[in-house]
């Protein structure tokens, strides 16, 4: 039985799941966690990754190494997306993390994102060969993948996210309309100037923290189910009224909304409009929900690797 810790550091999150499979298709999770630790906190203003952000997300990994060690993974794998491939001290926490945790981190391409991404996504949604939009909002970067059953046709990866758009615009509590309409403003004009894609007949489909923190709000979940989330259908009518909610809402009151976790109250009004603005600009009226994303994408990576090995030796065994 092979066991896998995955873990994804992300700008406003990181992600764990330990998972046993034995074979490359499938896996049983065994423990999963997360943690918001806004490693891309201040980014904007210093292009660093600050002191304060880089101590939150290393105890955070030090506590997955050691719940990894007490669960006697066979593997530990880490990868660092938006926020550490831009940090000018990006190397700097990767070495911090080797030396407190005995972590080695993988920092990953925007492509590789996208393709583990739609890997997860094809875990739990039947994709075949229907043609997606899949939109991944993270803290720093936002990615558009257009694909084709598992073939992508086009990537798009923004320098926006939910933490960069907070820190950016959204100063005052309650959220302040005119911050708000400069927040929109710039928005449409990042999704104005990317090429146009082409989207007839396409399923929307949204991972990450947004999206499924929308879907948890609108069905009043508590405790999270990941079940009740994967396939869950959001009308933009219902996210715009969820919005206007939030935006009468001071931080306080929004953090004690049924299915809205407490550390995702700050940022979740631009998550919420940056994907309003998308599916306003793409003419969408509706998006599939999808809790599995990156982390799950990379289970099944990990696995895939691992088990052609084995398979190689077992052919070479029997020749």
């Amino acid at each position: 039985m092979f066991t896998l810790s995955a873990i994804d550091i992300g700008t406003n999150t990181v992600r764990l799941l330990v998972a046993a499979a034995d074979n490359p298709n499938s896996y049983r999770p065994i423990y999963q966690e997360q943690d918001i630790t806004r490693l891309g906190e201040g980014f904007n203003e210093h292009r660093q990754l600050q002191p304060q952000a880089i101590e939150r997300t290393l105890k955070v990994l030090a506590r997955f190494a050691r719940k990894s060690d007490r669960l006697c993974v066979t593997e530990v794998y880490a990868v660092a997306t938006s926020a550490v491939r831009e940090a000018a001290n990006g190397a700097h926490f990767i070495k911090r993390v080797k030396q407190q945790t005995g972590m080695e981190i993988d920092l990953i391409s925007p492509q590789q994102e996208a393709k583990l991404a739609l890997l997860g996504v094809q875990s739990v949604i039947h994709l075949q060969n229907k043609p997606i939009l899949l939109i991944d909002i993270g803290g720093g970067s936002t990615e558009i993948i257009r694909a084709n059953g598992y073939e992508i046709n086009d990537l798009l990866c923004l320098k926006m996210g939910v933490v960069k758009l907070t820190e950016r615009f959204l100063k005052s509590d309650p959220v302040d309309q005119t911050e708000y309409q400069q927040m929109w403003a710039y928005i449409e004009q990042q999704l104005d100037s990317i090429k146009q894609l082409t989207v007839n007949n396409s399923l929307l489909v949204g991972v990450g923290g947004t999206a499924t923190t929308l879907a948890a709000v609108d069905q009043k979940l508590f405790p999270y189910d990941p079940q009740k989330i994967n396939n869950y259908v959001l009308t933009c009518q219902r996210m715009q009224v969820i919005q206007n909610k939030f935006l009468r809402q001071t931080l306080k009151e929004r953090r004690l909304t049924s299915g809205l976790e407490a550390k995702r109250a700050y940022v979740i009004v631009a998550g919420t409009a940056l994907l309003l603005c998308l599916m306003e600009k793409f003419g969408f009226d509706k998006l599939t929900v999808c809790d599995s994303g990156l982390r799950e994408g990379l289970v099944f990576n990990r696995l895939k690797h691992h088990f052609a090995g084995y398979a190689e030796i077992g052919e070479r065994g029997r020749s």
